[in-house]
């Protein structure tokens, strides 16, 4: 492959590509070649914003016409998989935007397509560019606060239609069978990601949603889940109905035998030795890991598997854990892990 990664865009609904696609163009190393998508309003946005003129209505027009050597999919959630199955047995290289997929068996098959094609499979949490968080990691691995038996997270807003969220982009969110849930679908992976990150797979997981006051969609509007490890429970929350969103910010919160670390735009450490707290330096992010497109392009280039939270098999455990939430929340039960199911005729 030559120094200069070709990149297509696969569907435009998700509000995050267009952040990804300024990032992108910041890159000395790669070039925007395209971009599909079915609806003919968010092929003129596209143009729009990024002066590419070279859109199609179908993937695989883009596919055969530019030629790339990798996609962003910013589609329906639940349309990742069609993505992957589509670019890997052609060695094409897919990120795809947060969660990975509405179902844990959409996710299996993303991660099997990918490694029988040996292609890089990439999630971009945006999480995975908070630099309060990955000095947070880098503190707890170090044992600055003994063993984490705790973990606690809450993201969400006012809800998409409130925030201003592009129609498209809402069409799918309201949507179970696109989206995988509501509220619970749109953040609990991020909290999940987390978990699986600190704390790996838990063994049981209980979930909790409803529509509690946004009674004009299908879906719900807020979730809970708690997770048991051997030694640990943690506290996930995912709300589309904050009145004032991020008040107060939601931040990561571990605790452990010896302290507490809480971690957002900024990071506190409170010890035995110091329970008053002290504020950490942050760490700069590693080189070539400055945001998705950025990493993206270096693990193309370089081989190397996504890192952190971007990781396919971390995503797919983030994925796991959230379906054992949801089905938990459906039937009232604790559920065990690994969950299996899928893997059988139904």
């Amino acid at each position: 492959m030559s120094k200069t990664v070709k990149i297509g865009v696969l569907g435009l609904a998700h509000d995050h590509v267009w952040s990804n696609l300024h990032a992108l163009k910041a890159l000395d190393n790669a070039e925007l070649v395209g971009a599909a998508d079915g609806d003919a309003a968010l092929r003129d946005r596209f143009v729009e914003r990024t002066d590419c003129e070279r859109v199609y209505g179908d993937f695989g027009d883009l596919l055969d016409s530019e030629n790339p050597d990798a996609v962003f999919a910013f589609t329906p959630t639940a349309h990742h998989v069609d993505v992957v199955e589509l670019c890997a047995p052609r060695g094409i290289h897919v990120m795809v935007e947060k969660p990975m997929a509405a179902t844990l068996e959409q996710a299996d098959r993303m991660v099997m397509a990918a490694r029988k094609a040996g292609t890089v499979l990439m999630v971009n949490w945006p999480t995975a560019w908070n630099r309060g968080i990955r000095t947070a990691y880098r503190m707890v691995r170090e044992g600055a606060i003994g063993q984490v038996w705790q973990l606690l997270w809450r993201g969400g807003h006012c809800g998409p239609d409130e925030l201003g969220c592009s129609e498209q982009f809402c069409d799918f969110l309201f949507d179970k069978h696109l989206n995988g849930a509501g509220a619970f679908g749109d953040y609990g992976g991020y909290g999940a990601s987390l978990c699986a990150l600190f704390l790996g797979r838990p063994n049981r997981v209980v979930g909790m949603a409803g529509r509690l006051l946004k009674t004009h969609l299908p879906v719900d509007d807020n979730g809970m889940m708690l997770l048991r490890y051997p030694h640990a429970l943690c506290r996930l929350e995912m709300t589309w109905t904050e009145a004032v969103p991020h008040k107060p910010a939601h931040e990561v919160i571990l605790h452990g035998t010896e302290g507490t670390i809480v971690a957002g735009n900024a990071v506190a450490l409170y010890t035995r030795d110091n329970k008053d707290g002290e504020t950490i330096a942050l760490d700069a992010l590693p080189t070539g890991e400055g945001d998705a497109a950025e990493h993206f392009v270096q693990c193309i280039l370089s081989g190397a598997a996504p890192g952190f939270v971007t990781c396919a098999d971390l995503s797919r455990h983030a994925q796991e854990i959230v379906e054992a939430g949801l089905i938990s929340a459906t039937n009232g039960i604790a559920v065990s892990l690994p969950i299996e199911d899928h893997l059988f005729r139904e």
